[in-house]
């Protein structure tokens, strides 16, 4: 049946109202293969289960971090086994039910025919028969009637009945759902992915405590000002490039780009930062960046970073290039405090990823961005952390730029190192 002009228009507006990162993408094959994913319960109401245990402790040990499921959490859990009964093309992983949101991975076979939303449409209705239980709403007596019409009435005798959704779907008319619309998908690759997955899903409740005790480590300021980070810096730093020098017009075209991802405000360019913002005002600040002219002498320059960053010096960098993320590796194992200027901005409920969440916990980092944020189909690292995409290489200038303004130092620092 050919869709009117009125449902069109309806189908185009419920799209452009869609959260992006609760839009499907068109080139994922949503029928096979690994899939995580979250819902948020309306509202973010926390009526799935709340978090308790001791953050010392190990997984397995008595009173280790775990969550408490409500009825309401217990139902979510049970929709979410029922959903491989349901379709046996169809293998569940580990979930979890956390306060307000559900996280769970999923395998579709490869001879399975149903598709993501599907499956993910009838767990939701699943889970939110699971909340009517407990709401005291009764929804059988309905299910039961559409059960029986199809029997013996066939589709004539089924469409008399009274619906139990609106026409576009978006809400019931039995009672209130139990997650939002829609719901965020990633796609995990490889098996090493898939294991990256599960070790979020298991780190859930830990994580939440450690947030709970240090909610100040992961507050984000947003729209602050430098009187030494400007637009003209940002643009200068492209045009003096190798690549950019003597090609005016590819020159323009990258400086438009990124103006166009910049913070910016009535007061000019910003940036935004999460974590211990004393290392931003510590008077003992310098800067990483590896230079491909370098790289015979990188053993050299990381000795002198360490030793520096050992020495309660602050360490500034993108940590773009794989030496600069070895170095931050060895921040990381010796627990020191450095400065990480990140590719991608913030969103509300972002609080730091893989290692770098408990870096921030433990008020050894400070995030900061010059850019907005864009949510990205991320891919996770081989450390566990996410990254979001490859950068241009005019991101790139312009974050090491950054990283000199906020050290107040060049970057050549470390070749006159006294040790």
């Amino acid at each position: 049946m050919a869709y009117t002009p009125e449902r069109i228009a309806k189908i185009r507006q419920k799209e452009a109202e869609t959260p992006e990162g609760l839009r499907r993408d068109p080139n994922v094959d949503y029928y096979h293969g690994w899939f995580f994913v979250t819902l948020n319960t309306r509202d973010e109401v926390p009526v799935l289960s709340w978090c308790e245990g001791d953050v010392a402790k190990a997984q397995d040990e008595p009173g280790a971090p775990r969550c408490v499921y409500t009825e309401v959490g217990k139902g979510v859990l049970e929709a979410w086994k029922r959903m491989a009964e349901v379709c046996k093309t169809v293998e569940i992983d580990l979930c979890e039910a956390m306060p307000e949101h559900f996280h769970g991975l999923v395998h579709l076979l490869p001879n399975n025919r149903r598709h993501l939303g599907s499956l993910i449409s009838g767990f939701m209705s699943g889970c939110s028969h699971a909340y009517w239980d407990t709401l005291g709403i009764e929804w059988r007596k309905n299910r039961d009637e559409k059960v029986k019409a199809k029997q013996e009435g066939g589709k004539v005798a089924y469409a008399k009945l009274t619906p139990d959704r609106d026409r576009d779907h978006t809400h019931s008319l039995i009672g209130p759902a139990l997650f939002v619309h829609g719901y965020n998908d990633v796609e995990p690759i490889t098996p090493e992915q898939v294991e990256v997955k599960r070790a979020y899903i298991r780190d859930q409740a830990k994580k939440r405590l450690i947030q709970g005790d240090h909610h100040e480590c992961f507050r984000k300021y947003r729209h602050q000002h430098s009187k030494n980070w400007t637009a003209e810096r940002c643009m200068q730093a492209i045009a003096v490039d190798r690549t950019f020098r003597y090609n005016a017009e590819r020159c323009k075209a990258a400086q438009d780009k990124v103006r166009a991802r910049l913070i910016t405000d009535t007061h000019g360019i910003a940036l935004d930062h999460i974590g211990n913002k004393a290392l931003l005002y510590s008077q003992k600040k310098l800067p990483l960046v590896c230079h491909s002219a370098d790289v015979g002498r990188f053993e050299e320059k990381k000795e002198a970073v360490m030793d520096a960053a050992r020495k309660e010096w602050i360490i500034v960098s993108a940590f773009i290039s794989q030496k600069e993320r070895d170095i931050k590796q060895q921040l990381m194992v010796e627990g020191l405090p450095f400065i990480e200027i990140t590719d991608n901005g913030y969103s509300d409920r972002y609080k730091g990823t893989g290692k770098a969440f408990y870096a921030l916990a433990e008020d050894r980092l400070c995030q900061i961005s010059p850019w907005t944020y864009l949510y990205l189909k991320d891919t996770p690292a081989k450390d566990g952390e996410k990254k979001a995409a490859t950068i241009s290489r005019e991101m790139c200038l312009v974050m090491n730029e950054l990283a000199r303004v906020i050290s107040g130092q060049e970057d050549d620092w470390w070749k006159t190192w006294n040790r």
